[in-house]
Parts: structure tokens; C-alpha cells; sequence
């Protein structure tokens, strides 16, 4: 039951599925311990939306984006066969910046329709961070409630939750996708600045100079003044909660004030104590063959069968990616389960021209959590959610992605110990053999995502969220203003 006696939520999400998932589990938790929230979404996800218990808010026109349409029928022509470098500028443009102006005046809506439930209550912004719609707000914009009231006396503070690798710039790190190792040395340090300065930046500069634009058309007063994709939408917030676990990430010295990390979303949600509330009970999933899996697991060590699991994704959904492979380089294997996910409602193979080996099981999409409890190898394109999906459930890894923050998602992967990077998005199937057996065969992955696992536990992701709201909400900080001469 919601409490009253504390400010309404408003969540914000960009609103390709990987972004929206972890903010829709969020806003159940939310829900579920008593904070009234609301959220402002696309059309495609309002039903999920509305299952986690948060009233829907509508994006309009450019801004109410729907992925798997617009992956079907990307912005530009040949858009398939550019370097995956290519893709992640011309999504930034069409996903995030072109939109800006009309989310910003969505989000103002938003804003206006909660304050209206109760303007006594005041409001808590909770933004993931690649929802530029809110940015204005920290930059100038003014923004007043058709009743007069001024945003800065509504919103009692705002939190940025990041569902990515955080792209924020450090001395230590190059710039996102650049391929270079972790080297905080002073070496690593020098070249890190001048491959952001005299690399990127100038790569960039059109996003760089389309943020601005789009920021004053929105109403801002300030400019960001940075190289694009250095971290403004994140550090404009007092708080940073990072979704996943110290482990998976790189340790870089320089993290912003207020960066936190929060724990997994992802794995079987838990009872939480002391909150009144319990967990919530997982039905089977609908297939036919689930009870040959769960029967598997039960099975003695020497006859229980290998459980590979292989999805393609939400967006590069094309299973002669990965899927595929994976079928031909185990389909002569009576020792494997192979459970192949597609990852869209409806979704078969019967286009394709593949056969279906007969220790292969399809599912059009499937909860992640509920097969990898039975999985010895999780085969997928280096999605975050993906990630820690594996990381929750203790299920070492095999990752073949590229674009977005798959690159830097794959060498995490690497880098920690917790898998193979296959270096490739589309691999072969001798590529995707090899990396199977290796994690098969090296019970070192086993044993350090089972120390990832271990911190994912130590971190309740709930608990951490409530607990920063609940402070934000003693403290009222407010919006603070971002770019101002000192």
C-alpha cells in the first residue's frame, strides 16, 4: 500500500527494452514497498509498465520509440551493413538527441500530471541515464506547473540510475569502444587524453554540437560544455546508482561524487527483511519440454546432461548470429541440452532454412533468470542485462557482441574472469565450439562468477534503491544547477 507521507516517483527511461527492463523491476520493487510512482514510458512497453504496479505516462511523437520497429526499419539505408562504430553514432543521434526536445516536453507533462495528484507531496526523479529529456532541467530551462508553481519547488531531488557500463569520462579509461586495455598507469593515463581529445572529441564534435542545439531548443540556458558521452547525463544528478557489482567493472580512481553501486536487478527476486513484503512465486515457464530441463538438473553428476543456453538479444535479433552456430556446433551432442531463445513474442525459426537438431529446444522468449538456474554456459550478444543475468545466476559466459556497449561489455567479460570473449558479433560455429569448450573445461570462470555472484548477494539492489530514496527525501536537496560560473 502506498505511503502517503512520502514524495510521488517519477521514473524516466530511454526506452530501448534493455534500458527500460531494469527500470520496470525497479519500479516494482518501488511498488511493492510502498512509494506511489509513476512512470514515463513508450507505448510498445505500457502493459509491463503497468504489471509492476507504476501508473503510465505516454511519450509522444519522436520520443515513444518502440526498438524492435525500429531496428526492422533503421533511420538510414544499409544501415545492416555499416561498421558497428557507425550504428552507435547514428542511434545516439536518432535514440537520444534528435528526441530530446519532445521528451523534455513530455517530461514536463509528467511532472505537471503528478504534482496535480497531491501538490503537497512533492516529486523524486529517478532517471536512467540515457534519458537526455531531463537534461534541460539542470541547464536553465525554465519550467513552471500551469498552476505556477516552479519545478525546482516540486521536485524534492533526482537520482540517476545507470543500466549500462557507466559512460562517464576517467583519466584511466579510453573512450568508450576504443580498443586499448585498462592502463591507469601515468602511460595509460597520457594516452587515454589523447585519444579523448584528439580522437573522439573530434569524432564527436556533431553530437557534441546537436546535444547543444537540441538542449537550447529545449530551453536551456547553459551549454554542457563537454565532449560528448563524458558523463553530463549522469554527474548532473547528486546520485549515481550503478546497476551491477564492483567486480564486472574496471577500477578507475577518479568516480564522481555520489557514485554508488547498486546490485543486480536481474536473478529471482527475494523477500526482503523486515519490509512486510515476501517473494514472489515464479510459475514454470509454458513449454513442453520444461520438465525435461528441471528433470535434468535432478540428474547425478555423470548422467545430467551439459545445458547450453544461447539468445540473440532484443536488438541484433537475426539468429544466424549466434543461435544458429550454436545449434550446428552441438546438434551431434547427446551429452548437451541446447536451449535457444529468440527473444521476441512469437519469433520461430521456420524462416530461416535451419534445421532443429534434436537435443535443441526453442523458445520464442523466455525469462533469463528462470533457465540459467539450470544452465552450465550462457551463450549471448554481450547485452549488460545479459551480463548480469549470468552474474546473478552464477553461470559462466560465452559473448560474441558489438555496437552500443556490447565492445565494452564483451571485454568485461574478459577482463574479469568470468568468460570468453569470441572478439566477433557474428562468429563461426567452430568459434562458438572452442569458446564453449573452454568454459566448460576451466573451472576458473566457474569459480570467479561465483565470486561475482557473491557480491551481486551482498548487495540487496532494493534495499540500496529504497534506502537512497528514503534519504534524498529526508535531505530535499533539489535540482542543482549545472554549468554555472563559479
Amino acid at each position: 500500500m502506498a505511503n502517503p507521507s512520502r514524495p510521488f516517483i517519477l521514473i524516466v527511461s530511454h526506452s530501448l527494452t534493455g534500458h527500460l527492463a531494469p527500470l520496470i523491476r525497479i519500479a516494482a520493487s518501488l511498488h511493492a514497498l510502498g512509494w506511489e510512482t509513476f512512470f514515463l514510458g513508450p507505448t510498445a512497453h505500457r502493459h509491463r509498465i503497468e504489471a509492476a504496479g507504476a501508473v503510465f505516462l505516454l511519450l509522444r511523437g519522436s520520443a515513444d520509440l518502440d526498438d524492435k520497429l525500429y531496428y526492422e526499419a533503421p533511420p538510414v539505408a544499409g544501415y545492416a551493413d555499416l561498421h558497428w562504430a557507425e550504428r552507435v553514432l547514428i542511434d545516439l543521434r536518432a535514440q537520444c538527441l534528435e528526441p530530446l526536445p519532445t521528451q523534455w516536453e513530455c517530461f514536463k507533462d509528467a511532472l505537471s500530471a503528478v504534482h496535480e495528484r497531491d501538490p503537497r507531496r512533492g516529486v523524486l526523479l529517478v532517471a536512467e541515464a540515457f534519458f537526455y529529456g531531463v537534461l534541460p532541467l539542470f541547464y536553465g530551462a525554465s519550467l513552471t506547473l500551469p498552476d505556477g508553481t516552479r519545478a525546482e519547488n516540486v521536485l524534492v531531488g533526482s537520482v540517476c540510475v545507470s543500466v549500462t557500463v557507466p559512460a562517464i569520462r576517467s583519466v584511466d579509461l579510453p573512450p568508450a569502444g576504443y580498443p586499448f586495455p585498462f592502463d591507469p598507469s601515468p602511460e595509460g593515463r597520457a594516452r587515454n587524453a589523447k585519444l579523448w581529445e584528439r580522437s573522439w572529441g573530434p569524432k564527436a564534435w556533431e553530437l557534441t554540437a546537436l546535444l547543444d542545439a537540441k538542449m537550447r531548443e529545449a530551453g536551456a540556458v547553459r551549454s554542457v560544455d563537454e565532449i560528448f558521452l563524458s558523463g553530463a547525463n549522469y554527474t548532473a544528478h547528486d546520485t549515481i546508482l550503478q546497476l551491477g557489482v564492483p567486480g564486472f567493472e574496471y577500477p578507475r580512481s577518479d568516480w564522481p561524487a555520489g557514485f554508488k553501486f547498486a546490485g543486480l536487478v536481474q536473478g529471482t527476486p527475494k523477500a526482503r527483511s523486515g519490509s512486510g513484503t515476501s517473494a514472489p512465486v515464479m510459475k514454470d515457464p509454458e513449454y513442453l519440454w520444461w520438465s525435461e530441463l528441471v528433470s535434468n538438473s535432478r540428474e547425478e553428476k555423470g548422467k545430467k546432461k551439459k545445458v547450453i543456453v544461447v539468445a540473440q538479444g532484443t536488438v541484433e535479433i537475426n539468429p544466424h548470429d549466434l543461435i544458429i552456430p550454436t545449434l550446428r556446433a552441438f546438434g551431434s551432442r547427446e551429452d548437451v541440452l541446447v536451449i535457444a531463445i529468440l527473444g521476441w513474442k512469437d519469433a520461430t525459426l521456420d524462416s530461416y532454412g535451419v534445421e532443429v537438431p534434436p537435443n535443441a529446444r526453442i523458445a520464442d522468449y523466455l525469462s533469463y533468470d528462470a533457465v540459467l538456474e539450470h544452465a552450465d554456459v550462457w551463450i549471448h550478444n554481450a547485452g549488460f542485462g545479459a551480463v548480469n543475468h549470468g552474474i546473478a545466476n552464477g553461470v559462466p559466459m560465452v559473448v560474441a557482441g558489438e555496437g552500443m556497449d556490447k565492445t565494452e561489455n564483451s571485454r568485461r567479460v574478459a577482463w574479469s574472469g568470468i568468460g570468453v570473449d569470441l572478439g566477433c558479433a557474428k562468429p563461426t560455429t567452430e568459434q562458438v565450439k572452442k569458446g564453449v569448450e573452454r568454459v566448460l573445461q576451466d573451472e576458473r570462470f566457474v569459480r570467479r562468477i561465483v565470486e561475482l555472484q557473491q557480491e551481486s548477494e551482498e548487495i540487496d539492489c532494493s534495499a540500496t534503491i529504497h534506502d537512497e530514496l528514503l534519504r534524498i527525501m529526508e535531505l530535499r536537496p533539489g535540482i542543482r544547477q549545472r554549468g554555472l560560473k563559479s
